[in-house]
């Protein structure tokens, strides 16, 4: 199947397109969530007079918003796009269930601090590391949203986070193609660092 493919279409065609078909359903989950969410938040307050009477209609409404919903959406794409490429380069190492543990595990370790910097920001810790974080892939796409959701963050701050998101992503895409082309070509050996090391050079 591999080598068909191969013959089929270029690297660079290979792995964009696994990154965006696989994006394309998990954008198609969270819009299956958002837009509820969006019809609830602009019939809110019709809703709560509907459910609590006249009482209703001078409750105050805050969490979600129509601004964090759109940051969701902003980081989910941009984070996804960054580890969906770092892990379609490392999976074309891969030939057999096996092998996948060996190279997955440092790039789950790594989303895993990501998600702890999230997790500390939203339990009201963290202070200058986290705001650090924000700023800094791959953990910038956990530790600048879960920021918005808890407090005001400058406008500056989430666009110059976006903006390094962006120029990581177009780099690490760039060798993404190159390693791609290298693992794609050993397909059916075992794999290792030294190999990962190795395509990783001769893209650089």
């Amino acid at each position: 199947v591999m080598e068909l493919m191969i013959s089929a279409a270029s690297p660079r065609q290979l792995l964009l397109g696994k990154v965006v078909g696989i994006g394309g359903a998990g954008l198609t989950q969270y819009l299956a969530i958002a837009l509820p969410a969006v019809i609830v938040l602009a019939f809110q307050d019709p809703i709560a007079r509907v459910i609590l009477g006249d009482a209703g209609a001078g409750l105050p409404t805050g969490g979600l918003t129509f601004g964090l919903l759109a940051a969701y959406g902003l980081f989910f794409l941009l984070g996804f796009g960054l580890f969906a490429l770092i892990y379609a380069a490392v999976g074309s190492f891969v030939s057999r269930p096996d092998d996948l543990q060996t190279l997955s595990l440092p790039l789950s370790l790594i989303a895993m601090a990501g998600y702890l910097s999230a997790l500390i920001v939203l339990l009201g810790g963290g202070g200058a590391l986290t705001r650090l974080a924000s700023f800094v892939p791959p953990f910038s796409p956990f530790a600048m949203l879960a920021r918005l959701m808890v407090s005001s963050v400058p406008p500056w701050e989430v666009i110059v986070s976006v903006l390094i998101l962006l120029g990581t992503i177009a780099l690490v895409a760039f060798v993404a193609v190159r390693i791609y082309a290298t693992g794609v070509l050993l397909y059916g050996q075992r794999p290792g660092v030294r190999a990962f090391i190795a395509a990783a050079r001769r893209a650089g």
